[in-house]
């Protein structure tokens, strides 16, 4: 009985549905369960922080209220004394042993100053013009006071009355300054009243174990110590400062920082009164403790709450899938155990899908067959292979309407792919693609079957004969819907060619070979463009002569290497023949003529090879593959003009280099004798200003310089190798008057020939 029942068990948990069903069922009944615990013990945790937070920022009120009484009780008792008429009256005088009695009342007026409830350390009454001080220790003179410095820096303050801390030692206090007499501009005094930090310690509430307050003036500097409950070290306050620093709003507000043992966080205010910063600091992990007690009560709760759904789950999962169940038995058999990666609900529907796919797979053939046979109908309708009876039998077989229609063959072509993102290898499921859109733009009404030829795209569309409508404006909106449709989908451009109207079905390869005429004058309109034949098609006038002249222009750029002045004569020459030229293939012709032309000169100069980078093919095959007036300039300037320009520059180079060369030999040879540019010209065969031209660009000197230097370097060295007199050194270098030689070298060299040889020798 027991094996049994863990057998029944095993099958149910082998079972992918029954899984996923008990899956699905848990998950709708644990989801909203852990969430709303999770939402609870959230909210109930950010309601006991912000209870405590908030009983901190009370005390941390309190205690800035404390302390400012007692500050502002202070400054009040300070302002009565400085106001009475004795204060007034010591300002204006020098306070030596004679009125001694005077000094006695302003000390007994500074003793009632500071009351025990105040906890004042000291007051001192200074006068700054007079140089005399009073404080508890009595009258002295102010250079012989320990207060002198503290005295002259508060008297040159900006500030008329302002609360300070003493910087003598860390948190030993502050003290209050005011300048006297009161707002008068003519300061002659100060009075000082100091409270000790004891003082101030005394009013911070420090009760708890879990919180402590400390008290920082404007600048951020200690006024009380902390007691190290919570602040265990002075980088942890130091960090706390600097995060209040940098907080969007230093004046209040609460933030958290991570120490090594735990999270602290800080209730801080700003004092409007003086300035001062009151700092709470309170542990975050004290706070949350009662947090985490509720924590774990809520997933108490979840875990049971848990266990009953699982239970439910169970029951209900199993009671749902016994129907399932009996009709995968029913509709399956045994073959429900050979394929175990599949649940009960997708076995029972593939083989509810064979069923349905035996009985149409037939009738989805038979359709796929007739597609077919209707594409090849109408490529060779297109290409007129087909007989008129047979295009009725067709026309009949395939079911289209046989009353009388007008037509108008569509040819889409892809203007180019250089910047898209496909290439020549994705040419066909492009045009794939095309032929698709085509047919869902089109109604099927409206046209026969697209098909594609080689690489254009055709379309024969027909219409219903209305009178008084010109079937050619569909036409051109089909051509637009299109156009704009592949742009969207295939970021392409293309341009559609249109033929005539035409009645008769059999006209149909006439008009495809319109449509294909028409797109052959984009050389004149650029890419992306509707070009119906009727439209397109030029006059027929006599085109005008062969611009000679432009050519002519064009061969003497190239021939003097003007590389932008040829690419603008070969545009303007393109654009003179488009105009005079209005058919394509006469255009076509004129283009062929200029590039024979250019070959001819190239060939003329001296050049055996062609300057086309591209072979394989005619001139003809690569211009008629051009489809822009673009195109046509970038091709012809980069495969023709630019290599013959390259080329010239090349041999030119070569040849001038080799004349240099045979220049240098005459000089190097013949400097004895009277040898001149004009000379050398009629010996090399070459004009005197070519020659001379080339020397200075190949030598970077004249002829008549190079030739004196070089005689000059031959002179110093018969100078010093030789007895020669200076007289014969300057006959033989061709000097008529060795006074012109004498001072040709002394302008060279800076000192004359005789000296020269008396110094190197």
């Amino acid at each position: 009985m027991l094996y049994g029942r863990i057998s029944c068990m095993s099958r149910l948990f082998t079972s992918k549905y029954l899984v996923r069903l008990l899956i699905f069922s848990l998950l709708i009944g644990t989801v909203p369960v852990v969430t709303l615990g999770t939402l609870s013990f959230i909210r109930a945790k950010d309601s006991v922080q912000q209870k405590v937070n908030d009983s901190n920022m009370q005390l941390l009120q309190q205690t800035q209220m404390n302390v400012e009484q007692v500050l502002q009780l202070f400054e009040n008792l300070m302002t009565q004394y400085v106001g009475t008429l004795l204060v007034r009256e010591a300002l204006q005088m020098s306070i030596t042993a004679r009125n001694f009695e005077m000094a006695n009342e302003l000390a007994m007026g500074l003793n009632k100053l500071q009351p025990f409830e105040l906890g004042a350390k000291n007051v001192y009454l200074a006068n700054h013009k007079y140089g005399w001080i009073i404080s508890n220790q009595g009258y002295s003179n102010l250079d012989n006071s320990d207060m002198k410095g503290a005295v002259q820096s508060y008297f040159n303050a900006e500030a008329a009355s302002y609360w300070t801390s003493v910087t003598h030692e860390p948190a030993s206090g502050v003290r209050l300054i005011k300048k006297l007499p009161l707002n008068s501009p003519n300061t002659t005094g100060v009075i000082i009243g100091e409270l000790p930090a004891y003082s101030l310690e005394k009013l911070v509430f420090n009760e708890s174990a879990d919180r402590e307050t400390v008290i920082l003036d404007s600048e951020y500097r200690l006024l009380t110590q902390p007691q190290s409950r919570v602040i265990q070290s002075s980088d942890e306050l130091q960090h706390a400062i600097e995060s209040i620093k940098q907080s969007d709003n230093p004046a209040l507000g609460y933030l958290t920082f991570k120490t090594h043992n735990e999270t602290i966080g800080v209730m801080y205010r700003s004092s409007d009164y003086n300035g001062w910063k009151y700092l709470s600091f309170s542990s975050v992990s004290d706070i949350t403790k009662d947090s985490r007690s509720i924590g774990w009560y809520t997933l108490f709760v979840c875990l049971g709450v848990f266990l009953i759904i699982f239970i439910l789950s169970w029951a209900g999962s199993k009671r749902l899938y016994s129907p399932i169940q009996r009709v995968l038995s029913f509709a399956v058999g045994e073959q429900s155990t050979d394929d175990h990666h599949k649940d009960e609900l997708q076995l029972i529907g593939d083989h509810i899908h064979s069923l349905r796919n035996s009985q149409t797979e037939l009738r989805d053939q038979l359709h796929k067959h007739s597609k077919q046979l209707e594409a090849f109908f109408i490529r060779r309708l297109l290409h007129g292979e087909i007989r008129p009876k047979e295009t009725q039998e067709r026309w009949a077989q395939f079911a289209y309407d046989t009353q009388p229609a007008q037509f108008g063959v569509m040819t889409v072509q892809i203007d180019n792919l250089e910047n898209s993102r496909y290439s020549e290898s994705d040419l066909d499921l492009l045009m794939f693609a095309i032929n698709n859109i085509v047919s869902e733009l089109i109604p099927a009404t409206n046209r026969l079957e697209p098909v594609v030829m080689v690489n254009n795209q055709v379309t024969i569309c027909r219409s219903s004969i209305v009178e008084g409508r010109d079937y050619g404006n569909d036409l051109y909106q089909y051509a637009e819907r299109i156009q704009a449709t592949i742009r969207e989908l295939l970021h392409l451009k293309i341009s559609v060619g249109i033929s005539r109207p035409f009645m008769d079905i059999n006209d149909a390869s006439h008009a495809y070979k319109q449509s294909l005429e028409a797109l052959t004058y984009r050389v004149r309109f650029g890419e992306q463009v509707i070009l119906p034949f009727d439209s397109v098609l030029p006059d027929t006038r006599i085109a005008a002569a062969y611009p000679d002249w432009l050519e002519k222009e064009l061969i003497e750029a190239v021939k003097m290497e003007e590389r932008d002045k040829a690419r603008d004569i070969l545009k303007e020459f393109i654009q003179k023949v488009l105009v005079d030229y209005p058919r394509y293939y006469d255009f076509q012709m004129a283009l062929t003529r200029l590039l024979i032309d250019l070959i001819r000169e190239w060939q003329e100069a001296g050049e055996t090879m062609t300057p086309l980078h591209v072979s394989g093919k005619p001139i003809n095959e690569h211009l008629l593959e051009l489809k822009t007036v673009e195109e046509i300039e970038e091709w012809i300037f980069h495969n023709v003009i630019d290599p013959m320009m390259a080329a010239l520059h090349q041999r030119w180079e070569s040849q001038n280099k080799k004349i240099s060369e045979r220049m240098l030999d005459m000089i190097h040879s013949k400097f004895e004798s009277d040898l001149t540019l004009e000379l050398c010209a009629s010996r090399l065969n070459y004009h005197p200003n070519y020659i001379k031209t080339v020397f200075r660009k190949e030598t970077g000197s004249n002829f008549s310089d190079y030739l004196s230097k070089y005689r000059l370097s031959v002179a110093k060295q018969w100078l010093v190798e030789t007895e020669m007199k200076i007289t014969e050194i300057a006959e033989k270098l061709q000097y008529h008057n060795s006074q012109n030689f004498i001072r040709y070298f002394r302008k060279m060299e800076g000192m004359t020939p005789g000296q020269y040889r008396e110094k190197h020798r």
